[in-house]
């Protein structure tokens, strides 16, 4: 082949290239959502197959994945939760005291094993009737736009949105949680009314973010999870503040007052569907309340739950930006990025 010919194909070459790289990054540019075209989200939406049930499910638009089913209602679940291998496992565990505290007041006790089994046979169901994972939703909404998950994790990595925020109230109390006789209760609720009761799954994960306190007390881990109990609807508003007020206010007489237990080792979360921050705890406190759905960019649900307990073992905030902190959960980069780490 002469030189002009090599010359020629090598520069034809090249152009093919640069025609498959811009061909491939067609619809890549990256914008934050309110400078989103409608054209360009339905380009978005086909990107990462989002569906028309996926926007709905954002927006609250279908069913609850648990209606109809034996964990719609009141009920409450007792577990133990181990450790094993690195990977969180669960037992079922009975309080006497609650147990019989339940069925006096009309609830159903369904073995913390049977829960899972129940709800995620619910899932898939739910999975095949509207193609939507209740516990992995593809969509996000961000300033008032349903976005794909993919796509605003992108905007926080380029920087183009801020990672969203926990928070943290200051208490009174000086000494906050400990593992007395190295055990802990952890209380978790949802709100039950129709404002601001969650649409996600989320006690898996919460159960997840509460083992990898195991191993700074490798004691025993225990939990409550009780439905149709707290209710918000006196909080007209979605100031995370006040939600976690109102936790505080109606669910302190669970903290081991039912038995008469010293509740220096009971804490307790609440989940709510939507609030002005992913969560917010009481620092060296024993409350803290997680967002399903946040004002900002979303975190994981187990991302919430163990940072916000962290605050209430009284470790702090570390900054916005990856810089700022070396990776943890307490920085809200590495928080709202996906990450396990645990505070050390």
């Amino acid at each position: 082949m002469k030189p002009a010919s090599i010359a020629s194909a090598v520069l034809s070459a090249v152009l093919i290239g640069i025609i498959a790289v811009s061909a491939l990054n067609i619809g890549e540019e990256l914008k934050p959502p309110e400078k989103l075209t409608k054209e360009e989200l339905t380009m978005l939406y086909d990107k990462y197959n989002v569906t028309e049930n996926d926007i709905k499910f954002a927006k609250g638009e279908l069913p609850h994945y648990l209606a109809g089913t034996a964990l719609d209602g009141k009920v409450i679940t007792m577990g133990k939760v181990k450790v094993e291998n690195g990977r969180t496992a669960v037992e079922d565990w009975v309080d006497p005291e609650l147990y019989k505290w339940a069925l006096k007041n009309g609830y159903r006790i369904i073995n913390a094993t049977k829960w899972f089994e129940i709800e995620e046979k619910a899932r898939e169901e739910y999975m095949r009737k509207y193609g939507v994972d209740p516990q992995n939703p593809k969509v996000e909404i961000v300033d008032g736009v349903p976005l794909p998950v993919e796509y605003v994790r992108k905007l926080v990595e380029r920087g183009i949105l801020k990672p969203s925020d926990g928070g943290a109230m200051a208490t009174s109390v000086a000494t906050g949680p400990w593992a007395k006789n190295d055990v802990l209760y952890l209380w978790i609720f949802e709100a039950i009314d129709q404002k601001h009761k969650p649409i996600e799954a989320y006690l898996q994960d919460t159960v997840n973010a509460y083992s990898r306190f195991y191993q700074f007390n490798p004691g025993t881990l225990y939990y409550y999870h009780i439905t149709d109990y707290w209710d918000a609807s006196d909080v007209s508003s979605d100031i995370s503040e006040d939600l976690l007020d109102d936790l505080a206010q109606d669910t302190d007489w669970w903290r081991g007052e039912y038995n008469d237990r010293d509740p220096v080792n009971d804490i307790v979360i609440g989940w709510v569907k939507y609030a002005d921050r992913n969560g917010m705890a009481k620092t060296n406190g024993f409350f803290s309340i997680g967002a399903t759905q946040a004002a900002g960019v979303d975190w994981q649900h187990d991302s919430i739950a163990q940072h916000e307990i962290s605050h209430n073992f009284n470790a702090n905030d570390a900054g916005m930006w990856p810089w700022e902190h070396p990776e943890c959960i307490m920085n809200y980069y590495y928080a709202g990025g996906r990450n396990r780490c645990v505070v050390q």
